[in-house]
């Protein structure tokens, strides 16, 4: 696979192409340097390999699981062949010194290290600044802790990837803020330290803060109200709030843009252009153009766009006897006829579709009218020969791709809620009990718990292969 495809050098260049013809030569020279530095972080390959086992540590932020969910989802999705397996480890209210889960030795050693992962991911930092002013002694706490956390981790799991990744903001945009300076002020304070921590150890180190307020400052200009749907409550990010962090560590990991890429000369019955997809069996008749395609990929199923999502997932297990299994209800069941106002702002002011999920299909050489496409049979929508000349990205609209994603997506929550079940509700509840019948049963309960998960971590990895589509563009009779 190329680093940049032929489709993101078109789109790219597409871009500067409309600047030039608006006559906006600073849009122009705004671009070129984003041309150079996406040919830059395209040479890298995908930071993940086959065989990877990741595991996203953190703070109530990550205990949330969505950013986690976003990223297990992406790479299920637009790798179907990459075996790599993930666990979440985050717990509320932890600082880098632990919390009531534990103290941070004994968080490692039950939450991390049993899995082996050979990546991890750290953010903390947003309960570390104890939501006050700037505190010297505060911040030599979690600059030691922080240190004594890589250097747990690099002595217990040698050759470990260690992701630094910069708190989240506070939100002091939308909401004012609650003493001078802003708690988000102080915070910015520690997320220098995590950049001088990991250049320090020579780290990947991720950008959280920047790309969220960048969205935060979009979204109060554009709609205030609305606004508060990035960051509800000042702390915690909306499912679609953590879409934007998923996006910047995907990035960051040299993620690719394009989820297939589709050119067709309808005049002369010819493919173009074919990226990440195989086209096959083009024909046309009066009215008809008719084709097959075997992607490679599947588009990115956005968890809340047609629904809406709670901010927190349900926790089983506490504040609830007898614990059950209702983790299950409500599963990602989007509803198409609905689009959620606020995620739709977030997910255009971050540019996801652009930075994520391009899907483009190009039909050139139409003639001029109004087209319905179908995609085994399910009509997908009606577009003019200028739009589809112009090109449109299927990844936004409702596809048997997109469908089957989102049953992808599916098994991702599925498999993330066994292992909270079986870690929060099972193993955290039955260690206060030290009789030794009772840990032996949980140990082995929590043992086949832990199996079901992996059940369903296969049927994620037959749910992802992409099947061959037939695409039906029929003119419209005016």
């Amino acid at each position: 696979m190329n680093a940049i495809s032929q489709s993101e050098r078109a789109i790219l260049m597409k871009k500067i192409c409309r600047a030039l013809l608006r006559g906006t030569i600073l849009s122009y020279l705004l671009l070129v340097p984003f041309l150079v530095e996406t040919n830059a972080a395209g040479e890298q390959p995908f930071y993940l390999k086959s065989g990877d086992r990741v595991c996203f540590y953190g703070d109530s932020i990550t205990e949330q699981r969505y950013y986690g969910m976003d990223v297990e989802t992406y790479v299920r999705t637009r790798f179907p062949d990459l075996r790599v397996k993930f666990v979440n480890s985050g717990v509320g209210g932890d600082k880098v010194t632990g919390g009531w889960a534990g103290p941070i030795d004994e968080r490692l050693q039950r939450d991390v290290f049993p899995f082996k992962p050979n990546v991890v991911t750290i953010m903390l930092g947003m309960n570390d600044a104890s939501y006050r002013a700037f505190d010297q002694e505060i911040f030599s706490t979690y600059t030691n802790g922080y240190e004594h956390i890589i250097q747990s981790l690099q002595e217990h799991l040698p050759g470990v990837r260690i992701v630094l990744i910069q708190p989240t903001p506070f939100d002091d945009v939308t909401y004012p803020p609650q003493f001078p300076g802003g708690y988000n002020a102080v915070l910015l304070r520690y997320a220098a330290f995590v950049r001088e921590l990991a250049a320090e150890h020579h780290l990947m180190c991720v950008d959280f803060m920047t790309p969220m307020l960048d969205v935060m400052q979009k979204a109060e200009a554009q709609d205030p109200k609305l606004a508060h749907d990035v960051v509800p409550g000042r702390v915690h990010p909306s499912a679609v709030g953590e879409l934007i962090m998923a996006q910047a560590l995907l990035k960051a990991w040299s993620a690719p843009s394009v989820v297939s890429a589709v050119t067709l000369d309808a005049a002369g019955k010819r493919v173009v252009q074919a990226d990440n997809t195989t086209v096959s069996d083009l024909a046309k008749n009066a009215d008809t153009l008719y084709w097959t395609q075997k992607d490679r990929s599947l588009p990115f199923p956005i968890l809340g766009l047609h629904e809406d999502w709670p901010q927190f997932p349900p926790i089983v297990g506490f504040n609830q006897w007898p614990p059950t299994l209702t983790f299950y209800s409500p599963p990602p069941q989007p509803k198409w006829d609905y689009t959620n106002a606020g995620a739709e702002m977030i997910v255009d002011d971050s540019g996801f579709y652009d930075a994520l999920d391009q899907e483009p299909l190009v039909v050139r050489g139409l003639p001029s009218g109004d087209y319905e496409l179908k995609i085994n049979g399910q009509t997908v929508g009606q577009f003019s020969a200028a739009q589809l000349e112009q090109g449109i990205n299927l990844a936004e609209y409702r596809t048997p791709m997109l469908l089957q994603a989102y049953k992808v997506l599916d098994l991702v929550y599925k498999q993330v809620q066994w292992r909270f079940y079986a870690w929060r509700a099972i193993q955290l509840q039955l260690a206060q009990d030290h009789d030794r019948s009772v840990q032996r049963a949980s140990k082995k309960l929590i043992a086949a718990l832990y199996a079901q998960m992996n059940k369903i971590e296969d049927r994620q990895c037959v749910a992802d292969q992409p099947q061959p589509a037939h695409y039906e563009l029929v003119r419209v009779a005016e």
